[in-house]
């Protein structure tokens, strides 16, 4: 299974990312993904197309948040679920 990453929201500590990503099937969806302090790798490693390589540190993302006709709705589906990425969207 691969997803392709349309966008990447990375909050103001660097700790935590929103990723919209296009799913196997065509539709749309967002997933959280948590910096650590090495990078996991095991069962569930998520999968890039388009040559993605894993970043250090990088944990595999959740599952996926919500299943969407568009990566604009997926996009305005986090925006009004994750706290900081209105915030990170729109600074101040």
């Amino acid at each position: 299974m691969t997803d392709r990453v349309i966008q990447t929201f990375t909050n103001s500590d660097g700790k935590q990312r929103v990723l919209i990503v296009q799913r196997p099937d065509g539709r749309f969806s967002y997933r959280m993904q948590t910096y650590g302090v090495t990078n996991h790798r095991g069962p569930g490693t998520f999968v890039w197309r388009d040559g993605y390589t894993p970043e250090p540190g990088w944990y595999p993302p959740g599952p996926y948040l919500g299943i969407y006709d568009s990566e604009e709705t997926a996009k305005w589906e986090a925006l009004g679920k994750v706290e900081w990425l209105s915030s990170t969207l729109n600074p101040n």
